[in-house]
């Protein structure tokens, strides 16, 4: 319950008396929930689970604090029932849940103008994770570093993309995973300077780079992470630019501490690059935080003045994409402490190359 407290105390600063709660993750990381159908109602004293029939045995067992309501007509119908029964008056709402449609779904059903757009509460509470979710985090990233360990002999020229891909599935689903983070990216050649080009039927040939970018889910927290590979002897280009990638990672992750913003934290790695002349070729910023989704704030980026705190946790993806020359980027998952970060991911950042 500290969560809802904590929930309370934002609704509290922003003169809400109630709090309309529709993103999965979001109500998950209130409630315990994991049902893809329902809503949370959170008033000052209350806490309200709304699902349908499906899933009233199933809430009442993941989310044992929650008072229950059934969906009778609709969702709508029975949210906006709850926040009457409540005498709520000033709701905020998860404007970045709720599409228009539903939102003017709910302001028909309901008197006046109660409903008030505030997006990002429960977000900013996920940022800074507890020690129960930075150990499932660890745990998650230990599968992958598992199943990369296991599947990288495996790889070699003649290989589709999308076979390398399904043999990481099949592992990490074998590990415990009990899914995918994200659709697993393995691009080689050319591709590999597209930075989420997923797998396709392209095989694996000499002289190729190939990023396979990757994670799995377990006990719902996701794991993230990169590794280059080349097929057959580097070429000086490729091993130089494979060098340039893994100096700014490693400057990030010596420099990732608290107070820092994410601005900040993205400049360590990209002035490495950039003192190299191939700071147009890394386009999109260093990191950015997971959990219970696989992209959460804060991010690591140009644009990103949240200040980092203990307790955050990252990725450190640093990468270089050349047009028709291909692209390396390599990824580690590290948690922000008291006085710097810890990495969790073990896998070798050493250029593998593939015969």
């Amino acid at each position: 319950m500290d969560r809802l407290q904590r929930l309370r105390a934002s609704m509290r600063e922003h003169g809400l008396d109630g709090y309309l709660v529709t993103g999965p993750e979001n109500w998950r990381y209130l409630s315990g929930f994991t049902g893809s159908s329902g809503a949370l109602v959170i008033g000052e004293k209350a806490e309200v689970l709304v699902t349908d029939f499906r899933y009233l045995t199933q809430v009442r067992e993941e989310a044992p604090g929650f008072t229950v309501r059934r969906q009778e007509e609709s969702l709508w119908a029975t949210v906006a029932a709850t926040l009457q029964d409540l005498g709520l008056k000033c709701v905020g709402f998860e404007a970045e849940h709720l599409s228009v449609d539903d939102f003017y779904k709910l302001k028909e059903l309901l008197p006046g103008e109660i409903l008030t757009p505030a997006p990002g509460l429960v977000a900013k509470l996920r940022m800074i994770k507890d020690t129960g979710e930075i150990e499932r985090i660890r745990q998650a990233v230990a599968v992958a570093d598992a199943a990369w360990q296991e599947v990288l002999p495996t790889i070699r020229p003649g290989d589709a993309e999308q076979d390398v891909a399904w043999r990481l599935e099949e592992a990490l689903h074998r590990l415990g995973a009990s899914g995918t983070s994200f659709p697993t990216i393995v691009a080689s050649g050319s591709r590999s300077a597209l930075p989420h080009g997923e797998a396709g039927d392209r095989q694996l040939m000499a002289g190729d780079l190939v990023v396979v970018d990757f994670g799995c889910v377990l006990h719902g927290y996701c794991s993230d992470m990169t590794r280059t590979v080349v097929v057959g002897e580097p070429t000086r280009r490729q091993q130089e630019i494979y060098h340039l990638v893994l100096q700014a990672q490693l400057a990030a992750i010596a420099g990732l501490r608290p107070q820092l913003t994410g601005r900040e934290g993205d400049a360590l790695a990209r002035r490495v690059i950039e003192e190299a002349g191939y700071g147009e070729y890394f386009g999109h910023g260093l990191g950015h935080s997971l959990g219970l989704a696989i992209h959460e704030n804060p991010r690591l980026s140009p644009r990103e003045n949240t200040v980092l705190a203990p307790g955050m946790v990252l990725t450190v993806e640093p990468g270089v994409y050349l047009p028709d020359w291909g692209g390396i980027r390599i990824e580690d998952v590290v948690v922000i402490t008291e006085s710097g970060c810890e990495v969790l991911t073990a896998s070798a950042k050493d250029l593998t190359v593939i015969f």
